[in-house]
């Protein structure tokens, strides 16, 4: 990120000199390291100003480090919605798919059902229509004989 980019998180300088001054405090009631008490102690110099100067630098480069994690962080929860919705369509098709399933065996069943019993009465028909030819050709056959 570029540091002259503004954002709602950017401070001014005032802010950070002030948080620096706090957190120095801070840092000096809970912690007793000499190195860090002759650093933040040390009569105002030039090196103070430089020293503030990196520290301003450093801060601002953790806030557009945080920045940054904030919009991970933000770009993960909204992609773990979108996974959310899909596995809520996944799940939806899926019984679709169930219940499209189901519908095509029973109509796979009654078109079993009806060419079974279209056979029937094709055989049925066929049978009758044999047996009446045979019928009549016993009865021409028994009236010539008469």
């Amino acid at each position: 990120m570029n540091m002259s980019t503004t954002g709602k998180w950017d401070l001014s300088r005032e802010d950070i000199k002030s948080a620096a001054k706090d957190e120095k405090e801070l840092l000096l009631e809970h912690d007793s390291d000499p190195d860090e008490n002759m650093l933040f102690n040390q009569p105002s110099t030039s090196a103070e100003t430089k020293v503030d100067g990196k520290m301003d630098n450093v801060r601002l480069q953790i806030q557009e480090v945080t920045e940054v994690m904030r919009e991970n962080v933000q770009k993960v929860m909204e992609r773990g919605e979108r996974l959310e919705d899909l596995q809520e369509a996944s799940d939806r098709l899926s019984m679709v798919g169930n219940e499209f399933r189901a519908a095509a065996k029973k109509a796979q069943q009654r078109a079993w059902l009806q060419n079974f019993k279209t056979r029937i009465v094709l055989v049925t028909i066929t049978v009758t229509v044999v047996v009446c030819i045979i019928v009549l050709d016993i009865m021409v056959l028994y009236l010539v004989l008469r």
